[in-house]
């Protein structure tokens, strides 16, 4: 039987939407405009792995589950109210980075599991593993990178953010 495959499914598919919204928010909101633009480079990629992870969701024969999109989108407003109305503070666009870097880690945890599951289990046989934790991993490097520079200015001792 595959129901833990599909509550794990559900589980991912959850912090997804956590991530599209917080990026959404960072693209339409932040003041900065560096992290607007970043937002938009990242955002359609993010939402292009969610796009194949509803799909494999599908085909397990496991949609979408009702109480962990609530719990996604409650855990997404309470992101967003990490992140402010503008996202205009340093120390809550770290946070909000830092939130997404261990999403994306998740996700490339998630791209494993399911490589090694597709030995056994036909129906994940079309997806392409080693592409997805590629880009995974790409994309955990960019924001890895971002937070990185963030934390120099909002952990220094004279910090104002």
């Amino acid at each position: 039987m595959s129901e833990p495959l599909n509550t794990y499914l559900n589980d991912h598919l959850g912090g997804a939407q956590v991530a599209i919204q917080i990026l959404e928010a960072m693209r339409d909101q932040h003041d900065n405009q560096r992290f607007r633009e970043f937002a938009g480079v990242l955002l359609p990629e993010i939402q292009a792995d969610d796009r194949t992870l509803r799909s494999i969701a599908e085909k397990i024969g496991s949609g979408p589950s009702a109480v962990k999109q609530i719990g996604g989108w409650l855990l997404e407003k309470v992101a967003r109210l990490k992140l402010g109305h503008t996202g205009s503070t340093d120390f809550e666009m770290f946070e909000s980075l830092e939130l997404l870097v261990l999403g994306i880690h998740g996700k490339l945890c998630l791209w494993k599991a399911l490589q090694e599951a597709s030995k056994l289990d036909s129906r994940l046989r079309e997806y392409d593993f080693e592409e997805l934790m590629s880009r995974a991993q790409q994309q955990y490097d960019k924001v890895e990178s971002q937070r990185l520079d963030l934390a120099q200015t909002v952990l220094s001792p004279t910090s104002q953010s």
